[in-house]
C-alpha cells in the first residue's frame, strides 16, 4: 500500500465479504444509482490529517486493531492508517472504492483543519460510541421510512452518520438529519450532487 495517495476529505466506500456487510449492501442498493453505487457499500470511512499523519477515521465495531491515536481497541469512533484498513478488507475477500472531492469542492487549509479538529477531538478522542440500532436497520427496506428515525444524537454514531455530520459542518452536503443516511444513500447523494468522484478501487 506504499503507493497510496490520500488527501484530507477522501472517502472510502467499503464492501465487506461477511453476511452482515452483504445484507447492508443489498438492502441499501438502488438500480437507479450512479455507476459503482447500485450496490451500496456496507461501510464508509473518511481521511483526515492530524499531527502530520494521514488517518482513516470511522465508527465501527468490526476492527480488531487498536485505534492509532488512542492506542486501544474501540467500539465506535476510531482512527487507523489507511493502508492497514484497506488491506484488512481486501485480504478477507472484500474491496474498497476510493472517492475524492471534485476540484470545485476541494478543501482549503482552514477547512481541512476544521474537519480534522471535529473528527479527532470531538469524535475519536471523546470515544464516541457506535450506533448499533442504526446498523440493525441499515440493511432493511425499513431504513427508507424516515419517520422511524428520531433527531440525531451524535453521542453515538453509525459510520455514514459520522461522515454526514462532519461534511455538513464544513459545507459539503446539505443539512438534514444525518441519522437518515446509510452508507449507500450517503455516497449516492455525494456523487449525484457533484461533490465527490470515484478515484480508484482496491481489491
Amino acid at each position: 500500500m506504499n503507493e497510496l495517495q490520500i488527501e484530507s476529505g477522501d472517502i472510502f466506500a467499503c464492501y465487506g465479504s461477511d453476511r452482515v456487510s452483504k445484507t447492508i449492501s443489498i438492502g441499501t442498493g438502488s438500480i437507479f444509482a450512479p455507476k459503482r453505487l447500485k450496490l451500496g457499500p456496507s461501510h464508509v470511512a473518511i481521511a483526515c490529517q492530524w499531527m502530520g499523519s494521514m488517518y482513516w477515521v470511522e465508527s465501527t465495531t468490526m476492527s480488531a486493531t487498536p485505534c492509532a491515536i488512542g492506542g486501544e481497541r474501540v467500539r465506535g469512533c476510531q482512527a487507523h492508517y489507511p493502508g492497514q484498513r484497506i488491506a484488512e478488507y481486501t485480504s478477507e475477500g472484500g474491496h474498497v472504492d476510493h472517492y475524492r472531492l471534485t476540484k470545485i469542492f476541494e478543501l482549503s487549509g482552514d477547512e481541512s483543519e476544521l474537519m480534522s479538529h471535529v473528527l479527532i477531538r470531538h469524535f475519536v478522542l471523546k470515544s464516541t460510541g457506535y450506533d448499533m440500532g442504526h446498523v440493525l436497520l441499515a440493511g432493511t427496506r425499513l431504513f427508507k421510512a424516515s419517520r422511524l428515525f428520531p433527531g440525531a444524537d451524535l453521542d453515538r454514531v453509525f459510520c455514514s452518520e459520522l461522515i454526514a455530520a462532519v461534511l455538513q459542518r464544513i459545507g459539503r452536503i446539505n443539512h438534514r438529519n444525518p441519522t437518515k443516511f446509510s452508507p449507500g444513500t450517503l455516497m449516492r447523494e455525494l456523487v449525484r450532487q457533484g461533490t465527490y468522484r470515484f478515484e480508484k478501487s482496491y481489491s
